[in-house]
């Protein structure tokens, strides 16, 4: 059997499929604002629910804790649906519907909050062509909210060949079982992928999986990361040094 390359021999090896996060890499927030409006529209939901501010944010809490920890039988909508279920006195399928109602009434009031990235879209139309897309993004949300996020970052939600979804999905970023089924859903291998991402906490964990990893943002020059265990090589720089970098593996 042969080995994977190693993370040096991955520093020059042609790249096949593009695995892109979302939030701060396509699309960017004003963070406080957004926070403030998402509860202040929330919680008089939550409080229909039967469920007052305090339940509602221990509730908040507790479901982002069960995403801490990967499962590997149950997907991640059903793990938080079962918290939900079990706080508000509700079926799974209630909790559902009530859930799926209340983030539908929010979230499209939202927008105001959300900007698409500098270069993204430019980068992206550079690279569908080129490159399977993967929209690697934490998969939390229902896939049309994950949808509407993409439209306002300026994209058609098309040009991603899959998504990694709640409702597909067993673990989030970090961990490195989210990295693994990634590659393993869609038979993919590590070393022909390369993460666009920009959280070094949320991201970088990937080369773990042995993915090379480009932390994009507003830096003035491409350099090399370094991460613990790490089996890939990784970056950071502008969208322009990773166009660049991605140019000299062809």
């Amino acid at each position: 059997m042969s080995q994977p390359p190693s993370a040096a021999e991955l520093a020059s090896t042609p790249v096949r499929h593009l695995l892109v996060d979302l939030d701060g890499t396509l699309l960017g927030n004003r963070a406080l604002a957004l926070s403030a409006d998402f509860l202040r529209q929330s919680f008089p939901l939550f409080k229909q629910m039967g469920g007052g501010v305090r339940e509602a944010a221990r509730l908040l809490v507790s479901v982002q804790g069960e995403f801490r920890r990967p499962s590997p039988t149950v997907t991640n909508d059903l793990r938080a649906l079962a918290l939900f279920a079990k706080r508000l006195n509700l079926t799974v399928e209630e909790a559902r519907a009530q859930i799926r109602a209340a983030l539908f009434a929010v979230f499209p009031k939202l927008e105001r909050h959300f900007y698409p990235i500098a270069g993204a879209r430019e980068f992206l139309e550079w690279a569908r062509g080129r490159y399977t897309l993967t929209l690697a993004t934490n998969p939390v949300w229902p896939i049309e909210i994950v949808e509407m996020r993409v439209r306002w970052a300026g994209l058609d939600p098309a040009i991603f060949s899959r998504m990694t979804l709640a409702r597909e999905m067993h673990a989030c970023k970090p961990s490195l079982e989210y990295y693994r089924e990634i590659l393993e859903r869609q038979s993919f291998q590590a070393g022909d992928c390369l993460l666009v991402g920009n959280e070094t906490r949320m991201d970088l964990p990937a080369v773990r999986a042995g993915i090379r990893v480009f932390i994009v943002g507003a830096h003035k020059k491409l350099e090399r990361l370094t991460y613990p265990g790490n089996r890939a090589p990784a970056w950071k720089g502008s969208y322009a040094h990773l166009r660049g970098l991605l140019e000299s593996f062809r």
